[in-house]
Formats: structure tokens, sequence, C-alpha cells
């Protein structure tokens, strides 16, 4: 049996005030710590993880762009 979620990365925005240019950085802290737990309740229920995958998301305009982490999916298998 395989088990399955998302976390959702919490993030600052922000627009520049002289360019309109729009930012967006990951709270990378807060994204590990939430890892961290999920990895340990999936510990406690007998799953292991096999694996931890980035889902990214970006935007591209006037030939300029930027992408970033918007959540991670983390995959476990029950152990037998």
């Amino acid at each position: 049996m395989y088990k399955t979620i998302a976390i959702h990365t919490r993030s600052t925005y922000w627009t520049h005030v002289e360019t309109n240019d729009e930012y967006s950085v990951v709270d990378a802290d807060d994204l590990a710590k939430e890892i961290e737990i999920q990895c340990n309740k999936f510990a406690e229920e007998g799953f292991e993880v096999i694996s931890i995958n980035p889902i990214t998301s970006g935007s591209f305009a006037n030939g300029n762009g930027y992408v970033h982490t918007e959540s991670v999916m983390i995959t476990a298998r029950l152990i037998k």
C-alpha cells in the first residue's frame, strides 16, 4: 500500500516600487520543518518514505521569468 501527500509552501510576495516587478520568496525553513513532520508521521504509521518531489510554478513576461517550488509531494510505502 502507498500513501501520498502534498505540502504547499508558504511564500512572501511583493511588488518592486519602481519597476512594478513582482517577486516571491519561498519560506524554506518552514517547508523543511513540514517535510520533517510529515516524514515522521509516516514512520509512526509504519510507512517508509520513497520519494519527495518538488512541484514548481512560475511566470514569464517581457522576456523575464521565474520559477519557484510551489509544493512538494511525499510518497511512502507501507512496510510489511
